[in-house]
């Protein structure tokens, strides 16, 4: 009776911590392929799926995409392929981040238990679901483990037979000590201390147990550097993003029957997208959009340089657009250390004149939905980019804004945004919608606009800022 409680205790307590250690295997194999598949960066993840395939009480790992889709695992050859089983779609249709999710079943042909453990996966800074990771074990290193204790207990039982009850007391003391040392040090690594290191001498499977927590206690502090490193980091872009933001007029425009409407949003972290409307007079209202080369820090300090100039050059007053583009260009051609250039378009509409005059530094046409003829016009009009060389002179041209024409001003972000089959929204799209809805005002198109693209593009991540400027003249 002694015997088989004590076993049943061991067993309890190896299962416990055998299950904790898988526990912060899965977190820590999380951490990692999120930062892997948000950065685009496999060879972390590669390595995170090896050391996992060498710990032998692990028998399977998957990491997949929302599309049930392994992305990594043990065998090389299954990568690509779908899993569609029922533990997939449970992990698949769980969102807890805080734990993972545990499933426990026994194997048909075996009548192991088996334990399932996974998390899903959210992009590092955009908060879409990316993945999900699964890990599962067997009991069967539990059984085999409690199957020679069993057989030591039996045969120091019966050599000692004539020590009885004191024998078994002091044989189950040996035996628990080591397992006694692995609790308590999984208890002291569960409660955050991962500098603590288990002390065992043995080479068996509890010594073994005892080295993969101390290797494991070792990998998670550098995840939880990196995870602190990425807050840091992440919090700095966030502010970043928001000052940024704050440069963009978000409101609402609505003056003396002139409705506009702007709307931009980063792909990564900050953008180099920039718009921004402006009264000049009591007459005139100018309008600018531009889409700087690259992303990131670079691309933002470029648009705020042009916003800078953009602003200051507008405020005095009687100025002409292609007058406005020609002071932004030489400002960044000749001032600017960093090497980028940028695409601008700059339009004023005249109430007096009911006419739109524009300059076009290497941005897409004037894009117009003509209310007489219920349908869309470009029109181009060529320049060179800005901050590529100084002194160009723009051109500049002007024409007529009817009522309930609608001038739309966009970055590639918009129509070359793909969806899950490499299918760009494209022009064509945009232009039947907004005929469609050509009755909405500047606000109400620039919102259906970005629900529609974002509709269109599904999960895929966007691969470049977007930002639009909707102009609408209503009286």
């Amino acid at each position: 009776v002694m015997t088989y409680y004590f076993i049943q205790q061991e067993s309890e307590l190896l299962r416990k911590q055998i299950l904790q250690f898988a526990i912060r295997e899965t977190e820590r194999l999380a951490v990692i392929a999120r930062e892997s598949i948000s950065q685009k960066d496999e060879l972390p993840l590669l390595s995170a799926v090896k050391d996992l395939k060498n710990l032998e009480f692990i028998d399977y790992t998957y990491v997949l995409d929302n599309n049930k889709r392994i992305i990594q695992n043990f065998d090389p050859e299954k990568n690509g392929t779908i899993i569609d089983d029922d533990l997939t779609k449970k992990a698949i249709d769980n969102t807890n981040t805080e734990k993972p999710l545990l499933t426990v079943y026994k194997d048909s042909k075996t009548g192991i238990n088996f334990y399932d453990l996974s998390l899903p996966l959210f992009h590092t800074v955009q908060k879409v679901r990316i993945g999900t990771v699964r890990l599962g074990f067997s009991e069967e290193i539990i059984i085999n483990e409690i199957r020679k204790m069993t057989m030591t207990i039996l045969l120091i039982g019966a050599f000692f037979i004539g020590l009885s009850v004191v024998g078994s007391i002091v044989l189950a003391s040996v035996i628990i000590k080591p397992i006694k040392k692995l609790t308590e040090g999984a208890v002291i690594i569960g409660n955050g201390n991962l500098d603590y290191k288990i002390q065992l001498n043995s080479t068996d499977e509890i010594g073994k147990l005892a080295s993969e927590f101390n290797q494991m206690t070792e990998r998670l502090k550098v995840a939880q550097k990196m995870e602190i490193e990425s807050r840091i980091m992440q919090e700095q872009i966030d502010l970043a993003r928001e000052i940024q933001e704050g440069l963009n007029p978000m409101g609402f425009y609505n003056k003396k029957g002139v409705e506009i409407k702007g709307f931009t949003r980063a792909a990564k972290g900050v953008g180099g997208d920039y718009f921004d409307y402006i009264d000049i007079d009591q007459y005139r209202v100018g309008a600018l959009i531009s889409d700087v080369s690259g992303k990131g820090v670079p691309a933002s300090l470029v648009m705020v340089m042009i916003r800078t100039v953009f602003v200051s050059y507008i405020r005095k007053g009687n100025v002409q657009c292609a007058d406005v583009v020609k002071a932004i260009n030489d400002a960044l051609s000749a001032d600017f250390a960093v090497d980028k250039f940028a695409t601008l378009f700059f339009m004023i509409y005249d109430r007096s004149t009911h006419e739109i005059a524009f300059s076009n530094a290497g941005h897409g046409p004037l894009f117009c939905y003509r209310s007489a003829l219920n349908a869309c016009t470009l029109t181009k009009l060529d320049g060179v980019p800005i901050g590529i060389m100084e002194n160009v002179d723009y051109k500049q041209a002007k024409v007529p804004l009817n009522v309930g024409d609608i001038v739309v001003l966009y970055t590639d972000g918009v129509t070359e945004m793909r969806n899950a089959n490499k299918e760009e929204y494209g022009q064509k799209r945009l232009k039947d919608l907004i005929i469609a809805n050509k009755h909405l005002n500047a606000k109400e198109m620039a919102d259906l606009i970005v629900q529609d693209v974002d509709n269109f593009r599904g999960d895929v991540p966007p691969h470049d800022d977007m930002t639009l400027l909707v102009l609408k003249r209503t009286a």
